[in-house]
C-alpha cells in the first residue's frame, strides 16, 4: 500500500524492497506510477532494477530526468555510480566512460564499474589498463580496489589468457590479504586455468582456507580444460570424502575431462552416476558432452544409447557431434548407428542449422558414400539461401 499522494518516502521505500528482493520489473514498474517527484535516493534505488533488467532505455530515461534536474557529474556521488553501473551492466560502455570522466570524484564502487563493465563487454585489455588507472590514482589519495574489483580484472585477465597479468594480480591480493577470500580464490583458480597453468589452479585452490561447490567446479575444470583428466576424475573421490555433494556444473567438468581423454566408458559411468546415485537430470550439454567423448574415442555404437535417453529434442548441438565424429570415423559415416534417426529429423527440418552444419551433413554423406543424399543437402542449401562463410584468420 503506497502511501498518500506525494509521499516520496513512500514510493521510493517500495521501488527499493522490489529492486533488492529481485523483482526489477514492479521496481521499474512501480516508479513509473509514481505520483509525486522523486529525490536522488528514488532514482539510486531504480537505477541498479534497469541494470538488472538490461533495460538501457529505461536506464537513460531516469538519466535523462536527473540530469534536467540539474544532476549533472558531481552533483550526487551515489546516483553518478548508479547511472554507471546501469550503462556498465547494459554494454553501453561509450556512455559509461564518459560519465567516468566527467566525474570530478570517484570511489572504489565508480572504478569497480568501469572494470567490471570493460572486462565483460568485450574489452578486457581495456579493463587491465582501467585497474592499472586506479592503483596510480590511489597513489594520489585515490581508492583502494576492493573485493568486486580484483574478481573483474581477474575475469579480464581469463579472457585475455595472460599469465604474467594474472601473477602480478595473485601477487596483489596476497599483499593485500585478499588471496584467501572465497570469491578472490575462485577466480584465480579460474585465471590460471584459462591462462594455461593447471598447477597454479590447483595451488590457488590448496591455499583457500574454505572451499565451496564452485571452487571444487572451478577447479575441476581447470584439470580438465588443461589435459589433466585423471586428477579432474580424483578430484570427485576428494570432494565426496570431504563431504561435498557434486552438483551439475561438477559433472559437467568431468564429462569435459572425459570429453579431452577420449574416455568414453567413464563418460558414460558419470553420466549414470549422475542420474541414477545423485539424482540430479542430466541437462542437454551434459549429453552433449558425453556423445562427444564416445566421438572421439570411435564408439559410435554408444550414439544411439546416449540420445534415446536425451530429454529434450535433437538440435544442431547434437547433430554437429554426430557429424564430426562420423566425418572423423568414416567407415561407418552417417549411415552408422543413430545416424539415419538424424538423418530423418534433418531432412523433416526438425533440427535447425546453419551453413556450416548443412556443409558437415554433406561432406559426413559423402565420407559415407551417399552422393545423392550429400547432393539432396547441397540442393536445399542452395533452394533456402543459406550461405557457409569461409574461414579466415588473422595470422
Amino acid at each position: 500500500m503506497i502511501g498518500s499522494r506525494g509521499d516520496v518516502v513512500s514510493w521510493t521505500k517500495r521501488i527499493s524492497a522490489l529492486a533488492r528482493s529481485g523483482r526489477a520489473a514492479e521496481a521499474v514498474a512501480a516508479f513509473a506510477r509514481m505520483d509525486a517527484a522523486p529525490n536522488a535516493l528514488t532514482l539510486a534505488s531504480v537505477l541498479p532494477a534497469c541494470a538488472a533488467l538490461r533495460s538501457l532505455d529505461a536506464g537513460r530515461a531516469v538519466h535523462g530526468y536527473w540530469f534536467r534536474r540539474g544532476g549533472a557529474p558531481g552533483a550526487n556521488l551515489i546516483v553518478d555510480n548508479a547511472v554507471l553501473d546501469m550503462y556498465a551492466k547494459c554494454g553501453a560502455l561509450g556512455s559509461a566512460r564518459r560519465l567516468f570522466d566527467g566525474m570530478p570524484e570517484r570511489d572504489v564502487r565508480s572504478w569497480t564499474a568501469m572494470v567490471w563493465g570493460l572486462a565483460r563487454s568485450g574489452s578486457p585489455h581495456d579493463a587491465v589498463g582501467m585497474f592499472r588507472a586506479m592503483l596510480s590514482d590511489r597513489g594520489g589519495g585515490g581508492e583502494a580496489p576492493n573485493e568486486a574489483t580484483v574478481v573483474s580484472v581477474l575475469h579480464a585477465a581469463a579472457r585475455t589468457g595472460a599469465l604474467a597479468c594474472g601473477e602480478a594480480l595473485h601477487a596483489f591480493a596476497l599483499k593485500r590479504g585478499l588471496a584467501g577470500e572465497q570469491v578472490i580464490g575462485n577466480a584465480l583458480i579460474d585465471a590460471y586455468a584459462k591462462c594455461g597453468d593447471s598447477r597454479m589452479a590447483f595451488r590457488a585452490f590448496g591455499e583457500l582456507p574454505e572451499k565451496d561447490l564452485v571452487s571444487w567446479g572451478t577447479v575441476t575444470m581447470a584439470m580438465a580444460m588443461n589435459g589433466r583428466c585423471r586428477e579432474a576424475l580424483t578430484l570427485l573421490s576428494l570432494m565426496l570424502r570431504r563431504g561435498v555433494r557434486p552438483d551439475g556444473a561438477v559433472f559437467l567438468a568431468l564429462l569435459s575431462a572425459c570429453c579431452h581423454a577420449g574416455l568414453a566408458d567413464q563418460a558414460l559411468e558419470v553420466l549414470d552416476a549422475m542420474r541414477r546415485v545423485y539424482g540430479i537430470a542430466p541437462g542437454k550439454e551434459h549429453y552433449t558432452c558425453a556423445l562427444d567423448a564416445c566421438g572421439r574415442a570411435g564408439r559410435l555404437d554408444k550414439f544411439e544409447e546416449i540420445v534415446s535417453q536425451m530429454p529434450v529434442e535433437f538440435d544442431q548441438q547434437v547433430l554437429g557431434v554426430f557429424c564430426s565424429s562420423a566425418s572423423k570415423w568414416r567407415a561407418r559415416g552417417v549411415a552408422g548407428v543413430g545416424g539415419e534417426q538424424l538423418w530423418g529429423r534433418f531432412l523433416d527440418e526438425e533440427v535447425e542449422a546453419g551453413g556450416g552444419m548443412y556443409a558437415l551433413m554433406s561432406k559426413s554423406l559423402a565420407d559415407a558414400g551417399r552422393w545423392e543424399d550429400a547432393c539432396a543437402v547441397r540442393e536445399r542449401m542452395t533452394a533456402r539461401r543459406i550461405g557457409k562463410t569461409a574461414a579466415c584468420t588473422w595470422i
